[in-house]
């Protein structure tokens, strides 16, 4: 993989899919015991983690070296997966017996009992989103950023052609600007097929739903809250009439997430719902326009919170017999400066405090972040507060369905009967 177009796509199915994985945990099981403390001084640690062409071991190596300087005893072995990715090469080293001191990236639900919980302590509470990475009361990840999403990228030539000077604070104006988009010639709402259209709906949907009802998925596994009777419903509504008014792209489930993406930097198109891992493809890409950025509008034009989630997360291995070093480490990675700025500008990440050169499409995302004065989970939750395995693909082919003549009820009926059969 060498295009960062090409990363695009792989960091936002992962950005959309893993958090999903993450909460199914809940029902792992207990954690087993610790292999160890041992020293905080003297060990030689092994670190599992994912590898991208920006994320390469050269990468690692060297944001780990100045860990290793100030701790002399402590030595630090990068491992890149050799299966498929980071959770499959994992299951492979523990039934092996051979596992790692430390992994970085997305788990999946049989490995969560396999790591150490992190302690109760400030430094681990201040990280982005591990409150909400919680299994059973228990924080077991760690990430050094904030991956963003629920922010529209827009074409300002085309803004400027239709007259739009202010930014939309809610769908209703929204909604307005893209039919004045339409009618200056543009596609006015980019989007296509594939995990894409659902992934869109959950972007529109997440500012709206959670922002007053963070720990919402928990509530819906219990049954108090459904999907009809949530502004999940009003956010379908105003998604069909975009469909319905021609306001996406006719032919939108016959194209794939790459032919949306040339679609928009061929300035065909005027806005393009996506996370922040498109920055670095829009930045990249010869375009005859320049990209902004506002975050998602809300129902009522309330402040939109942030939606996202943990980014280059890190876990310690149970099996660990480096417990104290590896939790040192782990420590350096997610609080150090040096470190952490390094970790968030290699993918275009944010967090608070901690800034950093970037572009002015990445500074503009930026500057949604440190704006926003709450932050809430993506995608279909996180730790306890999750969705069942297999929502994010349910959600997906319900929302296709507008295409085909579904309503907003047809569709909330069908996602509220599958939740109910599949909660925990």
């Amino acid at each position: 993989m060498k295009p960062l177009r090409r990363r695009s796509l792989i960091t936002g199915c992962v950005a959309l899919t893993a958090l999903a994985l993450a909460g199914c945990s809940g029902s792992a099981g207990g954690f087993q015991e610790s292999g160890g403390s041992g020293s905080a001084t003297s060990a030689d640690l092994r670190l599992l983690v994912n590898i991208t062409p920006v994320l390469t071991k050269e990468f690692y190596r060297n944001l780990v070296a100045p860990f290793e300087k100030a701790h002399p005893g402590v030595k630090v072995s990068i491992e890149a997966p050799t299966a498929s990715d980071v959770s499959a090469t994992l299951q492979q080293q523990l039934a092996a017996g051979s596992p790692p001191d430390l992994v970085s990236g997305s788990l999946s639900a049989e490995i969560v009992p396999q790591l150490s919980p992190l302690p109760e302590e400030q430094w681990v509470k201040d990280t982005p989103y591990a409150e909400q990475s919680r299994v059973g009361g228990t924080m077991w990840q760690a990430g050094s950023g904030n991956q963003v999403q629920s922010i529209v990228f827009y074409n300002k030539s085309a803004f400027a052609k239709a007259g739009i000077t202010d930014m939309p604070k809610t769908m209703n104006e929204l909604t307005e600007d893209l039919v004045r988009l339409k009618d200056a010639g543009y596609v006015p709402a980019q989007t296509a097929g594939e995990w894409v259209t659902g992934a869109q709906v959950q972007m529109m949907a997440n500012p709206n739903v959670l922002d007053t009802a963070p720990d919402w998925f928990n509530r819906r596994n219990k049954g108090e809250v459904d999907f009809a009777r949530s502004d999940w419903s009003k956010v379908l509504e105003v998604y069909q009439s975009w469909i319905e008014r021609k306001l996406t792209p006719p032919d939108a489930m016959g194209l794939k997430y790459q032919d949306a993406i040339d679609q928009f930097l061929a300035g065909k198109s005027a806005t393009f719902i996506m996370g922040s891992w498109f920055v670095p493809t829009a930045d990249e890409a010869k375009k005859s326009f320049d990209v902004g950025v506002f975050a998602m509008p809300t129902l009522d034009g309330s402040p939109a919170p942030v939606s996202g989630g943990p980014s280059i997360p890190w876990s310690i291995l149970k099996s660990s017999k480096n417990q104290s070093a590896a939790l040192d480490l782990l420590k350096y990675l997610v609080t150090d400066k040096t470190a952490v700025v390094a970790e968030l500008k290699a993918e275009g990440n944010f967090r608070k405090g901690f800034d950093y050169p970037a572009s002015p499409l990445n500074q503009a995302v930026g500057e949604i972040v440190s704006a926003s004065a709450a932050t809430v989970v993506a995608s279909s939750g996180q730790g306890d507060n999750s969705a069942p395995t297999g929502f994010n693909d349910e959600l997906n082919k319900q929302v296709q369905g507008l295409y085909l003549g579904k309503t907003p009820k047809d569709v909330l009926a069908s996602i509220d009967s599958w939740y109910t059969s599949n909660a925990r």
